[in-house]
């Protein structure tokens, strides 16, 4: 007779985490948790924090704060469904306050991991001011929406205010195979305000939840997220001598997709 060791029900567990016969069905469950926990915070939650009888900065930090908290949970609860897993590198520099934090942006899940490590604010789509559902924590949490016509006041008010700010350089999601593209608005911001920018890289391999991907075109193998802060990129130098601060912009953008586009080619 066959003999079964203690380690049987946790490698039977592992084998079905692996299969797709599992993880369709429970990649289902984590976008239902998802559209579930958005309803219940925006009913009860963050209307409260809302109309808090505090100042707006103090009740948009308080309310991020919540928000950060609410994800990192959320991915912890995805990790153990075994759809994916996770590792950080230098994600304590993002506790520094009043940073202007960059992220390239392959997969849905990368606002949720950093709005999960960081009580950040963020520049985010003009939509979710109007979706009944995500609108009373936009605006609690004080985010900036990338159609506001005072969006550069708005994130240097943030700034002032010593909150960080996380922008997506991309503007959407990568596209699988093609060159990095990112908009020179942050870089612009970053030389205005003479602030230095604090890149964020994330891998995520095989590449999943990609744009314009239904949400059970899911990869044959869990994918593996990896955040790395890097260090700092200064941006005085580029304003040295009189240059042009479009000139500078179009610099800086061009060095940035460069040391990202390294940084994902590296193993």
């Amino acid at each position: 007779m066959e003999s079964l060791s203690l380690s049987t029900p946790l490698s039977w567990w592992r084998r079905l985490r692996l299969s797709r016969a599992w993880r369709v069905p429970a990649t289902g469950i984590g976008f239902a948790l998802f559209g579930l926990g958005g309803v219940v915070l925006s009913l009860s939650v963050f209307p409260v924090l809302y109309f808090m009888p505090v100042n707006k900065m103090r009740r948009a930090r308080a309310t991020r704060r919540v928000i950060a908290l609410v994800f990192r949970n959320y991915v912890r609860v995805l990790r153990a469904l075994g759809l994916f897993s996770y590792e950080f590198h230098r994600v304590e520099q993002l506790h520094r306050p009043g940073q202007l934090i960059i992220a390239n942006h392959p997969s849905l899940l990368d606002v949720v991991f950093l709005m999960g490590l960081t009580d950040a604010s963020c520049v985010v789509k003009a939509s979710l001011w109007r979706n009944p559902f995500t609108a009373m924590a936009v605006r609690a949490a004080n985010y900036v929406s990338n159609s506001d016509p005072d969006l550069y006041n708005r994130c240097v008010d943030t700034f002032k205010a010593g909150h960080s700010l996380i922008i997506f350089p991309e503007g959407t999601r990568t596209k699988p195979g093609q060159p990095l593209v990112f908009h020179r608005g942050p870089s612009n911001l970053a030389l205005s305000a003479g602030m230095a920018m604090t890149p964020v890289v994330i891998r995520c391999e095989p590449a999943t939840l990609l744009k314009n991907q239904q949400w059970y075109e899911i990869s044959a193998q869990p994918p593996h997220y990896t955040i790395s802060v890097l260090p700092d990129v200064a941006t005085a130098p580029y304003m040295a001598d009189g240059q042009m601060q479009s000139m500078a912009a179009r610099q800086l953008t061009r060095d940035l997709i460069e040391l990202f586009t390294r940084q994902l080619q590296s193993s």
